[in-house]
């Protein structure tokens, strides 16, 4: 593997080669193994050539590498449209990703200038592509002065009679909205927000809920509400105020499956052990559980991991700590996981575990000991957030450093979170909260080394788990209703 990774970081060329050969020698683990390190490989200056290579061979094994490629091209546009490989990408495979509803981009004047970068690249040959490309662009979304500026008076779309009476239309509705309304012909996709790549998912325990978070909106949409899961999933029901109460508690081997195309609970291969207040993670398509609570209210050491192609629950090495109400997290193909509760102890301890070696390292050591904190990967760091001390709900934050091995201090959070839960969408921290009176969310942002509330609302008191999703087929579904909008400048 260490071979093949060298060569797909010297020439994508190679390692293409080298797959089509080993396909059709039909060695299906080493073609396994080259799909894996290509998918590795997918970065901004490589991701173009690898979609166009999936997407050239009518292989299934190649599918999933064609769709991951696709996907991290859309999300990260902004990024890998300034690179060489954009330039020599075919008129319609550039149609084909500015259509994409899911385009991230923060101005959609980025989404026109890079057409203009790849037309300007081969003037004479590119020339009248702007008509097939210009639809793409949602010109309804952009500053009416920028419209007029630089796209009605640019050289290539005043040329174009096609593109000039688009650009035209779009200048007439921000004047006139109600042309959207009458059948003047104009389309509406060109005022429509793009879909975010990504939403965040909320299950709240005690209210069998889903709900979405929709970041370009700040706001919650709910995806399904069962409580006919009371009965089938009593395992996820939990009492404890504190870890020194008694406990009437359930832990369970339950595992549950929902299905975010469908909207379907299906029930898994159970694991090898009861746990309550259980840290998961996943890992190279891989579900890891470790710790938890046994029914006692001690906590447990072992550590199992779950094959979705086999269903299957398996042993992996035990922590160096017992580990409940901890929290985790993947880091460079290792999980980290971090504080939690040991029979009647809080830990500042925190140790990471290799899949290659099958062995638990323990790290410096945490400045705060917490549990119901939260975890997460973070601009190449893991971050450690909230939760209580034993005393006292948390505000702090601290960050390790993994080169280093040290850990330093991150801004406060403007509340105080336990019984919560967090994620990293949109380049930036969110910690979901339910556990007062408002459902509050969080967000910090590296640019500014800062915390803000960006969604504050009355609810009812429950304990949340939360993921962040993409790439889905009915990602509508999971964001708010995008009707046609003027921009404010026109108001």
């Amino acid at each position: 593997r260490m071979n093949l990774l060298y060569i797909c970081h010297s020439d994508n060329s190679n390692i293409f080669d080298l797959m089509m050969e080993v396909h059709q020698f039909n060695v299906k683990s080493l073609e396994q193994t080259c799909i894996e390190v290509l998918k590795d490989n997918i970065c901004p200056e490589k991701c173009f050539g690898l979609w166009q290579f999936a997407k050239s061979w009518n292989m299934p094994i190649l599918f999933q590498l064609k769709n991951e490629a696709f996907h991290f091209i859309c999300e990260n546009f902004e990024e890998v449209s300034l690179c060489e490989e954009f330039l020599q990408l075919e008129v319609q495979e550039l149609a084909d990703i500015l259509g994409q509803d899911d385009l991230t981009v923060t101005q959609e004047s980025t989404v026109y200038q890079s057409v203009l970068r790849w037309i300007n690249h081969m003037p004479e040959e590119r020339h009248g592509a702007i008509s097939t490309l210009l639809p793409k662009v949602r010109l309804g979304l952009m500053d009416k002065s920028y419209i007029t500026d630089n796209v009605l008076n640019n050289d290539v779309v005043k040329t174009n009679p096609e593109s000039h009476l688009l650009v035209s239309d779009t200048l007439k509705v921000m004047s006139q909205p109600s042309l959207l309304c009458s059948e003047s012909g104009i389309n509406n996709t060109l005022f429509c927000r793009r879909l975010p790549n990504a939403v965040l998912l909320m299950f709240r325990f005690f209210s069998k809920t889903i709900k979405a978070f929709d970041y370009r909106t700040n706001s919650w949409i709910t995806v399904q509400t069962n409580p006919s899961l009371e009965d089938s999933m009593t395992h996820l029901r939990f009492y404890s105020t504190s870890p020194k109460s008694h406990f009437n508690h359930r832990s369970s081997t339950a595992v549950w499956r929902y299905n975010l195309v469908t909207h379907t609970w299906q029930e898994m291969s159970p694991m090898q052990e009861s746990r309550s207040f259980v840290s998961v993670t996943v890992l190279k398509g891989c579900i890891y559980a470790m710790g938890g609570y046994r029914d006692d209210g001690t906590s447990r050491r072992t550590a199992e991991r779950y094959q979705p192609n086999i269903n299957q629950w398996t042993f992996i090495a035990s922590m160096n700590e017992e580990r409940s109400y901890a929290s985790c997290t993947t880091l460079n193909n290792k999980i980290y996981i971090c504080g939690g509760w040991s029979n009647y102890r809080i830990l500042n301890t925190a140790e990471y575990y290799n899949p290659d070696t099958n062995q638990w390292t323990l790290i410096t050591p945490m400045e705060t000991p917490r549990y119901k904190l939260g975890v997460v990967a973070y601009m190449g760091h893991i971050f450690a957030v909230g939760g209580s001390d034993g005393s006292r709900d948390l505000r702090s934050a601290e960050a390790y450093d993994p080169v280093t091995n040290t850990w330093y201090n991150v801004p406060e959070m403007v509340h105080t979170h336990s019984y919560f839960d967090i994620a990293v969408m949109n380049k930036k921290i969110f910690v979901v909260s339910c556990s007062t009176e408002n459902r509050i969310v969080e967000c910090y942002d590296y640019t500014t080394n800062t915390w803000s509330v960006v969604f504050s609302g009355m609810d009812h008191n429950d304990s949340v788990r939360c993921c962040v999703i993409s790439g889905l087929p009915n990602m509508a579904e999971y964001c708010s209703p995008r009707e046609p909008i003027i921009p404010r400048t026109q108001v």
